[in-house]
């Protein structure tokens, strides 16, 4: 299989150089790297060429993040697809290991592997997840760091929707679940490098799009109307609970409004069977830490 490589750069003087070392390393090496600047104005271009000379490199201007990987897919020539945020990691064998599994499993058209805040470090022993569309309704399963896919499924999906401008890579994988058969390895092999101040921290701008999310496209047309209830109630809940940690009083009420339109059944059993189970195993995970 040919890969093709999608880096996503903007100001990244800081973090770049490590990113694409990390793609030369691979032990299975992509055949075409595509580099995309968005209208950085700092030096990302130019370390972008010293690193690898042989890259594509597409300029434009600031568009965001989802405007500068359609910009990517539109030039890959490759059987399959990576992606590779400006300051994530790779470990050597990440892309090896996602080959070998679509190669094992034709049926798979993406696989997804875990990430790490410290250098990964595969296990031999692994498992392999599968995920349906109802899965990806509920929680956004991937790092984009992390994903592999074939380039036929990107095709027919389209594109990153820009106007989802911090949910966008969530609903790809939702309309990527529509029409192809999704996995994640159950192993590490990303550094993810978290932004403190990153658009997923600005919990209004989150909601607001997730509500566009839910409301204004098509992500969730697939559940019977009793199903996508619950789930809706199930995202109120689990953002009234971020809103009460952040201590946000005015995002706290503009969330309980909207949950005052979900009938207190579908409240009721997200409650029971997401909210509950979600949180203890928050609270059992930070205990382990």
């Amino acid at each position: 299989m040919q890969i093709s490589v999608i880096v996503t750069c903007y100001n990244a003087r800081t973090t770049l150089a490590a990113a694409l070392e990390s793609v030369t390393a691979q032990s299975t090496p992509p055949h075409e790297i595509i580099i995309v600047d968005d209208g950085s104005t700092d030096d990302s271009v130019a370390i972008a060429r010293s690193v690898i000379p042989a890259a594509t490199i597409i300029e434009q201007r600031n568009q965001g993040v989802s405007a500068a990987r359609n910009a990517g897919l539109a030039h890959v020539n490759g059987d399959v697809i990576a992606f590779l945020d400006d300051d994530d990691v790779w470990h050597p064998t990440k892309l090896e290991r996602q080959i070998r599994l679509l190669e094992q499993h034709p049926q798979l058209d993406l696989v997804a592997t875990r990430w790490s805040r410290t250098s990964p470090i595969p296990r031999q022993d692994w498992s392999l997840r599968w995920l349906s569309y109802r899965d990806l309704t509920l929680m956004n399963q991937f790092q984009t760091s992390t994903v592999l896919m074939r380039s036929q499924l990107a095709a027919e999906v389209g594109g990153f929707d820009s106007k989802l401008d911090t949910v966008e890579d969530w609903a790809f994988w939702i309309a990527c679940a529509k029409k192809g058969t999704l996995a994640v390895l159950e192993q590490e092999f990303v550094l993810y490098r978290d932004s403190p101040d990153g658009v997923s921290k600005d919990l209004h701008r989150f909601w607001a799009t997730l509500e566009r999310m839910i409301h204004t496209t098509d992500a969730m047309a697939l559940l019977d109307p009793t199903d996508r209830e619950r789930i809706i109630a199930w995202h109120v809940q689990r953002m009234l609970v971020a809103a009460l940690l952040q201590r946000d009083l005015s995002l706290l009420v503009k969330i309980a409004f909207r949950g005052l339109r979900v009938s207190p059944i579908a409240q009721l059993h997200a409650t029971r069977t997401l909210t509950i189970p979600f949180l203890t195993e928050r609270l059992r995970r930070r205990r382990e830490i």
